[in-house]
């Protein structure tokens, strides 16, 4: 016969879930739904792409209704797909870590770098798994799998990856308010420039979003459990030296007065 948990033991496995500021607390519990959460959106457009719903019949239309609303000059569209280009992102994943380094914050450093260069691998992984060819009458040439979008997944990632360190790093409002409109923003302009320039269909573009902000949940809490362990926290967490904003010394001195 085996045992079984008693009820007081799920009971309180539950609540540790549910703890703010303890290892695979709140924070881990949130991050798993998320994750899963936007897993469930991606498979729901690879279902819908390779079933030809409504959402994969926008494909067809999506492109002329981007293109007559920015208008026929392709440059705009060029300069903006530039911000999600790999050459771009990789040197600015190298110098937004290389700048946190400098400034001692080395797990967020690493937070940039494992986002951005895992991140690469996993949509690699993706385009080989689902081969999906690119649109055809391109406004400029693109080579490689369509689906899902590279340059939308890269920059929901790294981004976005930015708009956390913001707010994790600073308490400036102002900050914080142009992380959030900027971000997004970036994100959201990077996919449409695909679709504008014909390189991918919107279901790439969208699979590239859901699939890109879902390794992105799920390397931050990757890195987040790593930190733990090696900081050897099992009890409630001690606040690591890059974990928060820097303190002015002079207001810390004058608030322990």
């Amino acid at each position: 016969m085996t045992d079984r948990p008693a009820p007081a033991a799920i009971a309180r496995f539950l609540r540790r879930r549910l703890e703010r500021g303890v290892p695979y607390g709140l924070s881990a519990t949130l991050a798993f739904v998320a994750v899963a959460l936007l897993l469930w959106g991606f498979v729901e457009v690879v279902d819908a792409v390779s079933e030809g719903d409504d959402l994969a019949r926008l494909d067809a239309r999506a492109h002329e209704v981007v293109f007559n609303a920015l208008g026929a000059d392709p440059q705009l569209g060029v300069a903006v797909t530039w911000f999600g280009n790999n050459l771009t992102l990789i040197t600015f994943v190298v110098v937004a870590t290389l700048a946190l380094v400098a400034a001692k914050r080395y797990w967020s450093a690493f937070r940039v770098a494992f986002a951005s260069g895992g991140g690469g691998l996993v949509v690699l992984g993706l385009k080989g798994l689902f081969h999906r060819a690119r649109p055809v009458d391109q406004v400029i040439p693109a080579e490689g799998y369509s689906f899902p979008s590279g340059h939308a997944f890269a920059s929901t990632v790294f981004y976005g990856m930015l708009v956390y360190l913001v707010w994790r790093l600073t308490e400036k409002a102002w900050a914080r308010a142009l992380a959030a409109v900027v971000g997004p923003l970036l994100i959201i302009s990077v996919g449409l420039s695909r679709v504008y320039l014909n390189v991918h269909f919107l279901t790439d573009v969208v699979a590239g979003w859901l699939s890109g902000a879902a390794w992105l949940v799920a390397s931050l809490l990757i890195v987040d459990l790593v930190e733990t362990r090696f900081r050897g926290g099992n009890g409630r967490r001690a606040q690591p030296g890059d974990a928060g904003p820097q303190r002015h010394p002079a207001r810390t001195a004058s608030r322990t007065a």
